[in-house]
């Protein structure tokens, strides 16, 4: 009897649930033919729906990868590790272990395969054009920085229609939710001056029947408390539709699909800014900036597991490697760069944004927290 009266009660609470997403569809697909969507009192807020590394794909993967694409784990394993009768689990695996979540300097005698060519996607971070860089197959801008399309681009892993592709799944976790807010907006066609803030948002967002297309029109609650270190504000402007922002460090929230709970950490980077062309319901175009190496690598790996990465081709010690061979940007102390430049592709549709009430009383202020601290403390936790 329990059981049933169980039973009862989750089909009640998941006909609810569904009836509270079909609603609040309707209400978005109402706001847009009552025209309600855009700025309003001078501000616009959008939450992104899509995210993926920029990684430019010819149509002859031959041309960026003539040699081959990457070997995956079990390939290197063997390469690494032969068999000639006198292996040992400390020899083999826990040493594969070791260079995988703890990787050493020493040379790996097994080859990795980087991009060739001059063409790829993203932004000229630097404001220069350099050997390393990369003229865009669309534009034709020349000075792209996108280190990271180099270190990965020949991994199966990374290339379209892969486990790479951050999908609206990704950003339909809770955690994961973020939000873009611009005020003092005049136009959203032109405009001189306007202020970018980002937030993790706390709302599912809003789909059509088929679960997969996100609207416009729904909203979203702001975590101001436990969200503090997202909250990063940029000084931009607009010009013909196009918003482009300075460039400043960003905390991104960014577990896995599962919610933190696989200790995934949350993605740094430094002198990060935004290149979007806006509308009133939704804003696409490039995030650029250069990415913590470490954080980037660790949450690719927690966030795959083993099978992923075996089948998508990634051997984390020749990754990692890889990774630190092309960082660009922000040495340390003894002049390794920490940081390596990146592109995300990334989509935005518009929400209404909520800003919660004042804090109550007693509430503990948990501060802010930069992203230089950020990574150097994840460097240090691990």
């Amino acid at each position: 009897m329990k059981h049933i009266i169980l039973s009862t009660q989750v089909s009640a609470f998941a006909i609810a649930a569904s009836l509270a997403l079909t609603a609040g569809s309707a209400n978005a697909q109402q706001a847009m033919k009552e025209g309600a969507l855009g700025v309003q009192n001078r501000s616009i807020g959008y939450v992104m729906v899509f995210e993926n590394r920029s990684i430019y794909q010819a149509k002859d993967a031959k041309t960026q990868c003539p040699t081959a694409l990457n070997d995956g784990p079990p390939e290197q394993f063997k390469k690494l590790y032969p068999d000639t009768g006198e292996r040992t689990v400390e020899g083999t695996r826990l040493a594969w272990e070791g260079e995988l979540w703890n990787p050493s300097a020493k040379e790996l005698n097994v080859p990795y395969y980087e991009v060739q060519g001059k063409v790829g996607r993203g932004m000229n971070l630097d404001g220069k054009v350099g050997p390393n860089d990369y003229v865009d197959p669309d534009t034709g801008e020349k000075g792209i920085d996108n280190q990271i399309y180099r270190t990965v681009g020949c991994t199966f892993n990374y290339r379209d229609g892969q486990t790479s592709t951050l999908t609206p799944q990704w950003r339909r976790a809770t955690y994961n939710i973020f939000v873009i807010e611009l005020t003092n907006v005049d136009s959203l066609q032109n405009d001189d001056d306007v202020t970018v803030t980002t937030y993790r948002g706390k709302d599912r967002l809003i789909t059509d029947a088929t679960g997969n297309e996100y609207l416009p029109g729904g909203s979203q609650t702001l975590d101001t408390r436990w969200g503090k270190r997202y909250i990063t504000a940029f000084k931009g402007k607009i010009k013909d539709g196009v918003l482009t922002t300075e460039a400043k460090d960003l905390i991104m929230p960014a577990a896995s699909v599962y919610a933190p709970r696989d200790g995934a950490p949350d993605i740094i980077y430094r002198d990060m800014r935004f290149q979007l062309n806006l509308t009133d319901t939704q804003a696409n175009g490039y995030m650029g900036g250069y990415a913590d190496v470490w954080t980037w690598y660790y949450h690719s790996h927690k966030t795959r597991d083993s099978r992923h990465q075996a089948y998508g081709g990634t051997a984390g010690p020749t990754l990692y490697r890889a990774l630190m061979k092309n960082a660009d940007a922000f040495p340390d102390a003894n002049g390794q760069n920490t940081a390596i430049s990146t592109a995300l592709d990334v989509k935005f549709v518009h929400v209404f944004v909520q800003h919660p009430g004042a804090q109550v009383a007693g509430m503990v202020n948990h501060g802010t927290q930069s992203a230089e601290a950020a990574a150097t403390e994840a460097r240090a936790r691990e």
